[in-house]
C-alpha cells in the first residue's frame, strides 16, 4: 500500500518519471549503507528487541506523515525525507528478523519455512496495491496512509508474540572482538566460500535488475494503458499473484528435490524474458498475465536463493551473512534510477525491455561462469 501510495503522489506533483524511480530508489538506498552495520548488531543484540525498536521508529514516522497529509503540508521533499529515515529502520529490522528463522524452524524445514514467510508477504503484495488503488481514488492519500499506519502497529504488537531463541543461538556479542572485526568477518566468510558468493551474486540480478519494473508501474498504468490509480494497483496486485504461486510451488518442494539451483537459473532466465514480453505488451489483459508470471518467476529465484544461502551460512555469522544477502535490496536504487532515466527519455516500454533483457543475460553468464550454482539443493 505504501508503495503505490508514494509513487502515486509523486507522479501527480512531478509528472516525472525520473523522480518515481529516485524515490523507490530512495527506499532501499539505506540497506546498502546501513546494511552490514545492521547484521553485525543482529549477531550481537537481542534480534527481537532490535525488530521492536525499528518498528516503534517506523509507526513514529507515520504517524507524522499522516498529520502532515491531514494539514495538506506535504511537499515531494518530505516524501523523499519519510522514505530515506523509514527504511533506515528497516534496514536495521530485516537482517534481524531473517536471522531469527533458522533460530526458530529446524534445518530440514528452512527451505519450506522461508517460502512459506514469502507467501504471507505476497499475499499483501496482492491485498495491499489492489486497496491502495481503491482508497486513493476514494477516500485520498491521508485515510490510506492512515490504514497503513494501524496495520504497521498491529505488526508491531505481534513481534511481541515471537518467541526470543535461547542465549546460546542468539547473538555472539564477543568483547574481544571489535565491530570493525566482525564486519570484516562477515565480509570475509562470503568471499572465501564459491557456493557463498555465487549464491550472493546470483541474489543481486532479480532484485536489482529485474524487480525495477515497480518502481514505473504508475507510468505503465497512465500512460500506456490510460488508467488511474486503480490501474497501478492492478499491475502490483498480478506481480504479487504469480509471487504467491511461485512461493506455494516453492513451499511444496520435497527436501529430495535436488535440481534448486537449476530451477532458481530458469527461474532468472524466464524473469527476464517475461519483463520483456511485458514492455512489448499493449493489450492490457495480456499485460496483467504478463505480470503475474513476472512475479512467479522472481520470487520462486528469490526463495529458492534466500534458503540456500540460510543453509550455507553457520549460525554464529547469521547476521551479517543475512546483511550481505539484503544488500541487493541496497543496491536496488541503480536498477531504478536507470530505468527511471530510461524511461524519462525513451519511455516505459524501452526501459523494461531493456532491464529485462539485462537479467536474461547476467542470469545465463552466472550459468556459464560459476557452474558450481547449479549443484545447490
Amino acid at each position: 500500500m505504501e508503495q503505490v501510495a508514494l509513487g502515486w503522489i509523486v507522479y501527480q506533483l512531478t509528472d516525472s518519471p525520473f523522480l518515481l524511480g529516485a524515490l523507490m530508489g530512495m527506499r532501499s538506498l539505506p540497506f546498502l549503507v546501513f546494511g552490514p552495520l545492521a547484521g553485525v548488531a543482529a549477531d550481537r543484540m537481542d534480534r527481537k528487541r532490535l525488530m521492536l525498536m525499528s518498528q516503534v521508529a517506523v509507526v513514529f514516522l507515520y504517524v507524522l506523515l499522516v498529520a502532515g497529509l491531514a494539514i495538506e503540508a506535504v511537499q515531494v521533499w518530505h516524501l523523499f525525507a519519510f522514505t530515506l529515515v523509514a527504511s533506515v529502520a528497516w534496514a536495521f529490522n530485516q537482517p534481524a528478523r531473517h536471522s531469527l528463522i533458522p533460530d526458530l524452524v529446524p534445518r530440514d524445514d528452512l527451505v519450506n519455512a522461508i517460502a512459506l514467510q514469502s507467501l504471507g508477504h505476497n499475499i499483501t503484495r496482492v491485498l495491499g496495491p489492489t486497496a491502495a488503488g481503491v482508497l486513493l481514488a476514494s477516500v485520498g492519500a491521508p485515510w490510506t496512509f492512515g490504514i497503513v499506519t494501524a496495520t504497521l502497529f498491529g505488526v508491531l504488537v505481534t513481534t511481541l508474540f515471537i518467541p526470543s531463541p535461547p542465549p546460546s543461538a542468539q547473538a555472539h556479542s564477543r568483547a574481544s572482538l571489535s565491530i570493525w572485526q566482525d564486519l570484516v568477518g562477515g565480509a570475509d566468510l562470503v568471499r572465501r566460500d564459491p557456493m557463498l558468493l555465487g549464491l550472493m551474486l546470483l541474489s543481486l540480478i532479480p532484485i536489482v535488475v529485474g524487480m525495477s519494473y515497480m518502481s514505473l508501474a504508475p507510468v505503465f498504468a497512465r500512460d500506456v494503458f490510460g488508467l488511474d490509480s486503480r490501474g497501478v494497483g492492478e499491475l502490483m496486485a498480478a506481480s504479487g499473484v504469480g509471487a504467491v504461486v511461485g512461493t506455494v510451488g516453492v513451499a511444496s518442494l520435497r527436501e529430495s528435490f535436488g535440481a534448486r539451483g537449476t530451477v532458481t537459473l530458469a527461474s532468472g532466465v524466464a524473469l527476464g524474458i517475461s519483463l520483456v514480453a511485458f514492455a512489448v505488451s499493449t493489450w492490457y489483459p495480456l499485460s496483467l498475465a504478463l505480470m503475474a508470471l513476472v512475479g512467479l518467476f522472481s520470487m520462486s529465484s528469490i526463495v529458492l536463493t534466500h534458503a540456500a544461502i540460510q543453509m550455507a551460512a553457520p549460525r554464529q555469522y547469521m547476521g551479517r551473512v543475512m546483511s550481505i544477502f539484503l544488500l541487493d535490496r541496497g543496491l536496488m536504487p541503480l536498477g531504478s534510477f536507470a530505468a527511471g532515466a530510461v524511461a524519462q527519455a525513451f519511455g516505459g516500454p524501452a526501459a523494461i525491455t531493456l532491464m529485462g533483457g539485462l537479467c536474461t543475460g547476467l542470469i545465463l553468464l552466472v550459468a556459464v561462469k560459476m557452474p558450481h550454482v547449479r549443484s545447490f539443493r
